[in-house]
C-alpha cells in the first residue's frame, strides 16, 4: 500500500463541492484521499500512525468506519465515534492549512490541482499546534509532548475495538 502525507495551503470554499472533487478522484483512481485541519495534527508522524493503524484494522476486517479515510480519521483523532472525529479534525469552509493523506496510485500534484491548494509540509510541523482538544492536562505534559501524548492515545484506542 503506497501512502502519501503532506501538507497544503489555501481557501476551502464550498465543503460540498470539495468532497465531491475528492470522491471523484478517488473512484478515478482506486484510492483513498483524506483532509485534515492541518492546526490539530501534532505532527506527520501523527497522520503516519494513525493511517498505519487504520489501515492494519481495514485489512483485518476490524474497521468501525465504511471508508478507510474515515478509519484514518478515527484514530487520527483518538475517537470512537465518526461525529467526534469529524469534529476534532474535519476541514471547514474556512480551513486555509490542511494535511492530506493519499492511499494508492494518486500524484498528490493532481490533488493539490484539484482542489487548488498549494503544497506546503511546513503545516506539518508538531510545533505549537492547538493540542487542546486531545484534552491533555499539563501533568501528562510535564513527562511527555502533546504528539508523544496523542501517538499513545491512538495506539490504546486499538484495545478498545
Amino acid at each position: 500500500m503506497e501512502i502519501g502525507i503532506f501538507g497544503a495551503r489555501g481557501q476551502i470554499g464550498n465543503i460540498e463541492n470539495i468532497l465531491l472533487t475528492i470522491s471523484s478522484l478517488e473512484k478515478e483512481h482506486d484510492s483513498t484521499v483524506q483532509l485534515f485541519r492541518a492546526d490539530r495534527i501534532l505532527g506527520k508522524e501523527h497522520i503516519q500512525t494513525a493511517t498505519e493503524l487504520a489501515a492494519r484494522s481495514w485489512d483485518s476486517g476490524n474497521a468501525r468506519s465504511r471508508t478507510l479515510g474515515m478509519e484514518i480519521m478515527l484514530y487520527a483523532a483518538a475517537e470512537r465515534q465518526i461525529s467526534g472525529a469529524i469534529d476534532k479534525l474535519g476541514i471547514t469552509d474556512i480551513t486555509e492549512e490542511l494535511a492530506i493523506v493519499i492511499i494508492g496510485q494518486i500524484n498528490p500534484e493532481e490533488v493539490l490541482s484539484a482542489l487548488n491548494l498549494e503544497r506546503a509540509d511546513d503545516v506539518l510541523d508538531a510545533e505549537e499546534k492547538d493540542h487542546s482538544i486531545f484534552q491533555i492536562s499539563q501533568e501528562e505534559l510535564n513527562f511527555a509532548s502533546a504528539s508523544e501524548i496523542v501517538l499513545e492515545r491512538m495506539a490504546l484506542s486499538e484495545l478498545n475495538r
